[in-house]
């Protein structure tokens, strides 16, 4: 590929997008499509208990905003069971400050919120209904808009990333196989934390995949080097609120290090000046890091007392709440066949689940399911195409292996991708409990790997479409 190719390719990524021609504004209605889709669906999803805990905790807002006492937050436990303290310290802030700003903007107060733990697992669902634990409908609607906003606006960031991966036909096919996706609705939809995890996760991979493909730009032009500071604050910014959002939003500021780690060496060391480039790259991601790291201190009052301290108690509040729920669940601890199959099958081809707890399992809530369920807006149930999605997205990571071996700017950003998805699934191999929310992290890169390994395996049987990188600079 010349030099000249690859300087156009950003605008007209591929052979395939120049046979089919799609004006550019045409990206923007197929997002806003999808995202609106993503949107509308919070007056249907079934209800969850941990919503009603995540609306309880949004009292918070009120103690921060309105009466100006974040340091009352702060705490050094003891962390009982359901405790504020223990809620504080075990979730992230972003969707409960979030939820607390749109219950007072809808007129509703402290008064208005469910009674404390939010939901009590140790009652029957019938019991938590008839104490006020379950908020009414109204209530639910409003406390789901910011989550469902941050899904929404995940769709847009999701499309942005994979066009810069692998061009047009890419974005398309992998924004439209993530929002979809059965699991990412009903989970992003919800008054939960996977929204804010969703959105602020992509825009921390997205930043790292800006990061490294501008990289010899900006080592040689004075405007893209200015760009480069402000790809690396997005980085540590989105990173930050990554983790403030939810404590398992570890697992992409992991990715998201490593692949900046990774694959700016591999672009620091084809260029001259490669030990004081990578030298600088190396202190540049560590420094990101610290300052995503320091960001969410700052966002969590519940480590305000004595940071490290706080983070030793988080660590052993959470192995506690899992040896809990690994005991209460009847098919825990997984085995690794068991962990390996549900990689494998958990992105496109295991039914969509509603709860994790059996007091869950009554007439009301299969009410709310089966309505839910039949309704367009549940998303696509990919039946026996899951399997063919799942075999494309393993044809990917060979595709990704090619890319790897081939000089040129392809390299680095395969490299990032197969960290993505080496972190996500090493993540999941440590995971005991078979709750399908938990994979969430896997389906954005499952999707962007079955839709490449899908137009490779075509170009590998002489279709005419090409994918590759639509980065700035070349190698």
């Amino acid at each position: 590929m010349s030099d000249q190719n690859i300087r156009t390719e950003h605008r007209v990524p591929s052979t395939e997008h120049q046979r089919i021609r799609l004006p550019y504004w045409f990206d923007i209605v197929f997002v806003a499509a999808l995202a609106l889709y993503a949107f509308l669906g919070i007056t249907l999803v079934p209800f969850h208990g941990d919503e009603a805990m995540q609306i309880y905790m949004s009292g918070d807002y009120a103690t921060v905003f309105l009466e100006g006492s974040a340091a009352s937050l702060a705490n050094q436990g003891p962390y009982y069971i359901d405790s504020d303290a223990q809620l504080r310290i075990l979730n992230g802030t972003i969707n409960r400050q979030t939820i607390g700003l749109a219950w007072y903007t809808a007129g509703y107060t402290r008064a208005d919120l469910p009674p404390a733990p939010g939901w009590d697992w140790g009652l029957s669902y019938d019991n938590d209904v008839a104490t006020g634990h379950r908020p009414t409908e109204h209530q639910l609607v409003v406390a789901r808009i910011p989550s469902a906003l941050l899904l929404a606006g995940s769709v847009a960031v999701m499309f942005a990333l994979a066009q810069r991966v692998g061009g047009r036909v890419v974005a398309y096919g992998a924004t439209a196989l993530y929002t979809l996706n059965p699991v990412v609705l009903v989970n992003g939809r919800r008054a939960m934390q996977e929204g804010a995890l969703l959105f602020f996760g992509l825009l921390a991979v997205y930043a790292a995949c800006l990061i490294v493909q501008h990289m010899r730009a900006a080592d040689t032009h004075p405007r893209s080097a200015a760009g480069q500071f402000w790809r690396w604050a997005l980085l540590a910014l989105a990173c930050g609120l990554t983790l403030a959002s939810k404590h398992s939003g570890v697992v992409f500021v992991a990715a998201t290090l490593g692949w900046v780690f990774i694959g700016g060496i591999l672009r620091a060391w084809a260029g001259r000046g490669r030990l004081r480039r990578i030298a600088l790259h190396v202190l540049q991601t560590a420094l990101a890091g610290l300052a995503a790291v320091g960001l969410f201190v700052a966002l969590s009052p519940a480590l305000w007392n004595d940071p490290l301290a706080r983070f030793g108690d988080l660590l052993a509040a959470r192995a506690e709440l899992i040896d809990i729920q690994v005991t209460a669940y009847p098919t825990a601890p997984m085995s690794l066949d068991e962990r390996i199959s549900a990689i494998l099958t958990q992105p496109f081809m295991t039914p969509t689940a509603h709860f994790e707890a059996d007091a869950f399992d009554v007439p009301p809530m299969q009410a709310e399911i089966a309505r839910y369920m039949a309704s367009p807006l549940s998303g696509v149930q990919f039946g026996i195409a899951g399997a063919a999605l799942e075999f494309l997205s393993l044809i990917g990571i060979i595709g990704l292996v090619f890319w790897l071996l081939r000089r040129g700017r392809a390299r680095a950003t395969a490299a990032g991708l197969l960290v993505w998805l080496a972190v996500t699934v090493a993540s999941l191999l440590a995971n005991p409990l078979p709750w399908q929310r938990y994979y969430l992290s896997l389906i954005p890169v499952v999707s962007l790997l079955a839709v490449i390994g899908g137009l490779w395996l075509l170009r590998r049987l002489g279709a005419n479409v090409y994918v590759e990188p639509a980065g700035s600079d070349p190698e």
